[in-house]
């Protein structure tokens, strides 16, 4: 295909934030760090084809700090998530949430782009491939000579957006993650080859897949989000206390159904299960960083004796709390 000249479909501190600074680079791909007042990630930027850029994503953080007041993304533009691991929140002007889960995939138009992204897991390893899709077009056309006709009409896929459908997620499903696992895949040698025939390969079943593949995701409103956000902090505040759903319901002031729907929607599990395992993990970081007893910290996680608290443990962790507390030696 021959090398590409490409100019930014996307300024990446505008992405990202403005400390993003590239720490890398070479032929095919740029790398960047970008920090941030609750955490940092690195970024990996490749110029797929002229109109259409990669960026493939890791954070430890729990949200992207950047001006507001820019818009970020030009007309002419379709883009693209996917969430492989961690969870995607998107938040709207209209004080809307929506959220990706491991393994969805979304697409949507810049006239209706989240004003913020946050990760309520802490942690995000994702990609965003930014199209603008007459650059990409004529690319696409120009690659003719070697490919033969290209047969992928952005313009329907950008349709399609226009339809109402502004928001469009893919659930998991085995072809799409296929596509998708290739393009994370590392390679020693001709990545950026394989990630053109892969953005090629995802576009065309995008436009193949029909409009019923593509759902509207349920949105949730600001005030539900930030309940339920506080009812988490105040959970993790209290691991030695359980608490149950209509007690929290009550004293949250939330409907119990409308809880039970966001809570699993921002964070992915129930509300139990994530507790429980936060649990664990708090418990897992005690016996490496303490010298608390076993019983101490069964006491602190809320088990009534250290026998409870050692089977949760074994079947969450694969040992027992003592197994693991020696494994630190």
């Amino acid at each position: 295909m021959g090398p590409v000249d490409m100019t930014d479909v996307q300024n990446v501190t505008t992405l990202y934030g403005a400390d993003t600074l590239e720490v890398q680079s070479t032929d095919d791909c740029r790398v960047y760090r970008t920090t941030h007042s609750n955490g940092s990630g690195t970024v990996e930027k490749f110029d797929v084809l002229p109109g259409i850029q990669l960026y493939n994503q890791r954070f430890q953080l729990t949200s992207l700090d950047y001006d507001q007041s820019t818009p970020r993304y030009s007309k002419d533009i379709i883009t693209i998530n996917h969430c492989r691991r961690g969870r995607f929140e998107a938040e709207f002007a209209d004080g809307e949430f929506l959220y990706l889960g491991e393994g969805d995939l979304a697409m949507n138009l810049p006239e209706n782009a989240p004003v913020r992204h946050s990760f309520p897991l802490t942690y995000f390893q994702g990609i965003t491939i930014i199209i603008s899709v007459s650059n990409a077009m004529t690319g696409m056309c120009d690659s003719g000579s070697i490919l033969g006709p290209v047969p992928i009409d952005l313009s329907l896929l950008r349709e399609r957006l226009l339809k109402g459908n502004e928001f469009i997620i893919f659930r998991s499903n085995p072809e799409s993650e296929r596509i998708l696992e290739d393009m994370y895949r590392e390679r020693q040698d001709s990545r950026i080859f394989y990630l053109r025939l892969m953005v090629l390969e995802l576009l065309l079943f995008l436009l193949t897949s029909g409009e019923t593949v593509g759902e509207r995701p349920p949105y949730f409103h600001r005030n539900h989000v930030m309940t339920i956000k506080n009812m988490t902090q105040y959970l993790l505040e209290h691991l030695d206390r359980n608490f149950t759903l209509e007690e929290l319901s009550g004293q949250f002031e939330i409907p119990l159904s409308t809880m039970k729907k966001c809570f699993k929607a921002v964070y992915g599990k129930p509300i139990h299960a994530y507790v429980r395992d936060y649990r664990m993990q708090t418990a897992a970081k005690l016996l490496r960083e303490t010298d608390l007893s076993i019983a101490e910290i069964a006491e602190q996680m809320s088990y009534s004796n250290q026998s409870k608290f050692t089977g949760a443990f074994k079947t969450r962790m694969g040992c027992t709390p003592l197994a693991y507390r020696n494994l630190k030696t």
